[in-house]
């Protein structure tokens, strides 16, 4: 017997950017989470040292359990690679502690 795989149906019919755009604005505290998250690490770490965004947003998600508005997921993961790239820009403390790849979607 063998299994039928029913395609995933895209229910958000906005860019990626655009729903970071809209969650980032209904949900302040999940850039302020991140920057003290990411900020906490640099103290304990070090300057050089470097962290990858999921580490951040797991923790966040998990330990934090945060309050979200307008996603069905508390954390949408399709986000995270804007909040990474937001934080570099405007944190200058922070800038160099991501590693980026080029989008490959707006």
């Amino acid at each position: 017997m063998t299994a039928t795989v029913t395609p995933l149906r895209r229910t958000d019919e906005r860019s990626i950017q655009e729903q970071f755009e809209d969650f980032h604005r209904e949900n302040p505290q999940v850039y302020a989470t991140l920057v003290r998250l990411a900020r906490e690490w640099r103290v304990h770490r070090g300057r050089r040292a470097k962290i990858g965004i999921g580490a951040l947003w797991e923790r966040a998600r998990w330990e934090l359990n945060l309050h979200t508005q307008g996603s069905a997921f508390k954390l949408n993961n399709n986000l995270r690679s804007r909040y990474s790239r937001l934080i570099s820009a405007q944190e200058p403390d922070l800038a160099d502690l991501f590693e980026t790849r080029q989008l490959r979607a707006a």
